[in-house]
């Protein structure tokens, strides 16, 4: 196998999930901000991360890929960098605290 090139980053997909995470059996919480709810799900690879409103960012061992893919549609944007799409979601710690009902 040969190594990507330098520029070469793999794709990001990102998925908003508004409610609650219960990969455990508990609901998810931010380690920074303590909120329960409304998350955005990444999925690099074989990973997925969550991110919370206040820019914290984990990598969610028990969430697996074939969950994320439960949850994964067709993506409606594409962005040139990952800072861009956390600001254009709102993910960049502008919202921080915020919650949609």
């Amino acid at each position: 196998m040969t190594d990507p090139s330098p520029d070469h980053h793999p794709a990001v997909r990102a998925v908003p999930h508004p409610g609650e995470l219960d990969a455990r059996g508990i609901p998810i919480t931010c380690a920074y901000c303590h909120a329960r709810r409304d998350w955005l799900l990444l999925n690099v690879l074989h990973h997925v991360f969550v991110r919370c409103r206040c820019a914290h960012e984990w990598e969610e061992p028990d969430l697996t890929r074939a969950y994320f893919d439960l949850h994964f549609t067709e993506p409606e944007h594409e962005w040139e960098n990952c800072d861009d799409a956390m600001t254009a979601l709102g993910f960049d710690g502008l919202l921080a605290g915020t919650t949609w009902n």
